[in-house]
């Protein structure tokens, strides 16, 4: 009986130490920054009026010029690149966008007020 007793222990022992022997699992690695930029929140969809600059339907882009003159380049997405073909440059439109996204190009109908002669 002292035997198999010993020998239980000695595996309970053996055991016991070659569990603390074996390697902790590896902290997972750290995230790239676009991975990481991948799993931020998008940008929330926000509305301008724009001049519309240029159309690229094929590469489905629009350059328009922002309130404060800037050109800004969107990628198309969606029911937007519908709205390519419907726009040409000097037009104003208004485009929604998320990120560097258009999501919706809308033309804006502009009024111009004309002086009767008396």
């Amino acid at each position: 009986m002292k035997k198999i007793v010993l020998a239980l222990a000695l595996a309970v022992a053996t055991a016991a130490a070659a569990n603390a022997q074996t390697a902790a699992k590896p902290a997972k690695p750290a995230q790239s920054k676009s991975a990481a930029a991948a799993k931020a929140p998008a940008e929330k969809a926000a509305a301008m009026k724009a001049e519309v600059v240029s159309t690229d339907a094929t590469a489905k882009t629009i350059t328009v010029k922002d309130a404060s003159g800037s050109n800004v380049t969107l990628t198309a997405t969606g029911s937007a690149v519908a709205s390519l073909a419907k726009v040409k440059a000097g037009d104003m439109v208004m485009v929604t966008k998320s990120d560097n996204n258009a999501t919706k190009i809308t033309k804006v109908k502009t009024t111009t007020k004309t002086k009767e002669k008396k």
